[in-house]
């Protein structure tokens, strides 16, 4: 409980009884709530350390920052969800705080982050970004005594495609729309249904 003014209670507050503020400006797609609504359900204990902030104006509960939050916990069948509430909040105070509780400074040690030895799906699903995580490489580095064989080798490019009709349908495309063009003429290609 904080001193001062208005004193914050870390309280279970009933989610029917909670209205959500239309101003939010962060959304979520259905498939980040349901990745959201899994997360809380491996560590249930989290709603509690990072709860929804609650302004009580009057014994009306105004949710103004943790919005996603409740709602992953409605899907995974909570009724009531720990909460930091406050009374008569100021509207630009919300407005701060619904920003600041979306909005992630600082930037990753990489070398740190490796070092907790997540693997890059897990760490996918946790929601970083490929633009995150673009240091992390899937290749194994070659010492550089093979980085001139390496050299030598003729570039070359892997596609990967959903099903063997869109296979066949670029295959189709690369022969009429590109080998008949005479500067690609002297290109290669090899077509796999699977690994090579």
């Amino acid at each position: 409980m904080s001193k001062g003014k208005n004193p914050v209670t870390h309280v279970k507050l009933s989610i029917k009884d909670i209205i959500f503020q239309d101003e939010n400006p962060r959304y979520i797609n259905d498939e980040d709530l349901q990745k959201l609504a899994e997360d809380i359900k491996k560590d249930e204990s989290f709603l509690m350390q990072r709860p929804p902030l609650i302004n009580d104006i009057g014994g009306d509960f105004y949710c103004y920052a943790g919005t996603q939050r409740i709602k992953a916990a409605k899907l995974n069948g909570y009724n009531e969800i720990y909460c930091f509430v406050e009374k008569d909040v100021p509207e630009k105070v919300q407005r701060e705080r619904m920003l600041k509780d979306n909005l992630h400074r600082g930037k990753w040690d990489k070398d740190k982050l490796l070092d907790l030895d997540f693997e890059l799906m897990e760490l996918k699903d946790f929601g970083f970004e490929d633009i995150d995580l673009d240091f992390i490489k899937d290749e194994p580095e070659f010492p550089d005594e093979f980085e001139q064989e390496k050299n030598e080798n003729p570039p070359k490019m892997s596609i990967t495609f959903v099903d063997s009709k869109q296979l066949s349908d670029f295959e189709k495309l690369i022969k009429d729309e590109v080998l008949s063009k005479q500067k690609f003429e002297s290109i290669t290609y090899s077509v796999s249904e699977g690994e090579l």
